[in-house]
């Protein structure tokens, strides 16, 4: 049984006084297994947002079906599994910052699920550990910096021991230090705890750690794919107002000369081992 299923979803925001608008989301068929790292693109309006919260019923589908662990999130009864099973993480961490104490703001989640004080405890102690944030524990939230808000926020999710995490563009208000603290973050979530990953993201650099790479444009799937398969539609991108990474590009135009760089070289990382091995390893 698949962690998260689309299956023929259809999702369209009401207007005001009888404005009907377009399909946000339309005809959407997805399927996310557990432990994947999905990465969601596509330009704003695209429809990117509204399938984060689809994925754990804050909002229902218009047509067709959203199942977690097999669970329908139109059924009511089933609401509290489903939020338990799928966290959502938003863009901007104030918005999910509750407490004026780190530890207050991490127990926030799994308190109200009733978990018990001493289970509390371990569940709060874990997760700041693993996002790197156990020393910041008794600190207040609004003196951090935006990457560690973020991975409070994350943490809370942690917390409350969910299956799967959705990351609506967690890095767009971060700079180049607490976007890569938020990545490193994810990266260990996903490889070392088994987490499910789900992020949405307008950094294609980010996109290139994902295992596969979901396009939406329109309220639709484009592409679904691995980054390397999903990159080389460059031109098909462009056209709906997306780039690819810049370290793809060099390895593109290099190739258009004539230097042998292989195709799936996305990451500087990639670049420069594949580089050296082009120089028989006598770079230093």
């Amino acid at each position: 049984m698949s962690l998260l299923e689309f299956k023929n979803v259809s999702f369209r925001y009401e207007g005001e006084e009888g404005q009907i608008l377009p399909l946000a989301l339309d005809d959407v068929n997805i399927t996310i297994e557990k432990g994947e790292f999905v990465a969601i693109i596509g330009h704003n309006g695209s429809g990117k947002s509204t399938l984060s919260k689809l994925a754990n019923a804050m909002l229902y589908p218009t047509q067709g079906k959203v199942y977690v662990n097999g669970l329908d999130t139109c059924v009511e009864d089933n609401e509290l599994a489903i939020r338990t099973s799928v966290g959502v993480v938003l863009q901007n961490p104030d918005n999910q910052i509750v407490a004026t104490i780190v530890e207050e703001d991490v127990a926030f989640g799994p308190e109200n699920l009733g978990v018990p004080q001493r289970e509390l405890r371990s569940r709060v102690d874990n997760a700041l550990k693993s996002v790197g944030m156990y020393e910041y524990k008794d600190h207040e939230p609004h003196k951090l910096s935006g990457g560690q808000k973020q991975r409070v926020a994350i943490a809370g999710v942690i917390a409350m021991q969910t299956e799967c995490i959705v990351l609506d563009e967690p890095t767009a208000m971060l700079d180049p230090v607490g976007r890569k603290e938020v990545m490193n973050t994810i990266k260990k979530l996903n490889k070392e705890l088994g987490i499910s990953v789900i992020f949405i993201t307008h950094f294609m650099e980010e996109v290139t750690q994902a295992d596969r790479v979901i396009v939406i444009d329109s309220g639709r799937v484009l592409f679904d794919s691995t980054p390397t398969e999903v990159f080389k539609q460059a031109e098909k991108l462009n056209k709906i107002g997306l780039d690819v990474p810049q370290t793809a590009k060099l390895a593109a135009a290099l190739r258009n000369k004539g230097v042998e760089i292989p195709n799936d070289v996305m990451t500087p990382e990639a670049f420069v081992e594949s580089f050296i091995k082009l120089s028989g390893g006598k770079v230093k």
